[in-house]
């Protein structure tokens, strides 16, 4: 029970690595709202397995691209969680366009909710930490992808470098608050935003996980441990950290 007493906020609890955190949050202890933009169904289902371990679980619907929205839902899950320990940024935007096609309109979207919501939710949280004098940790879920380049996906890319940049300089700035940042760097991993290949290619999907030195693309189970670590007060020393998981596939 590592998080015993803490409430954190998951960003796109519903599926994917994101539901796999905030599951394995609860497992841990803690009370958690998980936000979701279409996946209610799904999103329930979450919540309802935390209330089954013990604990609170909330479900907020919630649409990050629109940044009025965010003082609202971070408002929303405080007020029915109690104060938070910590913030989860899953959620991302994920598409695959050539450059020459990309439209300004498909970056801004990309950008605002893999970046914008983000840093707003981050600011929103701090703020709350610094008012009480209360440490607090916040764990971004970024992508090997911030650092090696792949083709159609320069928007997706420059969004989670600049995620990974934003956690190690605000990490730096609130170190001596006790508000650490940290980020989580998967490798590829199976989710409903790469289904059209695991499912529609399997061929292009073996063929990207053959590249993997572990020999297996990533579940999003591979990655709770590390946000658990991360969330919980054995990792009081660790801020501005990136935590790659990947099967060694960044080392090729």
């Amino acid at each position: 029970m590592r998080l015993a007493g803490k409430r954190a906020l998951v960003t796109g609890g519903s599926s994917g690595i994101g539901r796999a955190i905030a599951l394995g949050f609860a497992r841990e202890g803690a009370d958690v709202a998980l936000t979701y933009a279409s996946r209610e169904a799904e999103a329930g289902e979450v919540a309802e397995e935390i209330s089954r371990l013990g604990h609170t679980g909330i479900a907020i619907e919630a649409h990050l691209e629109r940044s009025p929205t965010l003082s609202h839902l971070y408002d929303s899950a405080r007020d029915r969680l109690g104060a938070l320990d910590v913030l989860v940024n899953n959620a991302a935007e994920i598409t695959r366009t050539p450059f020459e096609q990309l439209t300004l309109e498909e970056l801004e979207r990309v950008m605002s909710v893999n970046f914008t919501a983000p840093f707003v939710l981050m600011q929103l949280f701090c703020r709350d930490r610094l008012a009480h004098g209360r440490p607090g940790s916040v764990v971004n879920i970024s992508s090997i992808s911030a650092e090696r380049a792949i083709s159609r996906m320069a928007h997706y890319q420059s969004s989670k470098a600049a995620l990974t940049m934003l956690g190690k300089s605000v990490a730096y700035e609130l170190a001596p608050h006790g508000i650490r940042v940290n980020t989580i760097s998967p490798g590829l991993t199976r989710t409903g935003a790469n289904r059209d290949q695991w499912e529609g290619d399997p061929e292009l999907w073996k063929s990207r996980a053959r590249h993997i030195p572990a020999g297996r693309a990533g579940a999003p189970d591979d990655h709770v441990g590390a946000a658990i670590y991360l969330a919980s007060d054995e990792s009081s020393w660790v801020t501005g950290a990136n935590i790659v998981i990947d099967g060694g596939q960044s080392t090729v």
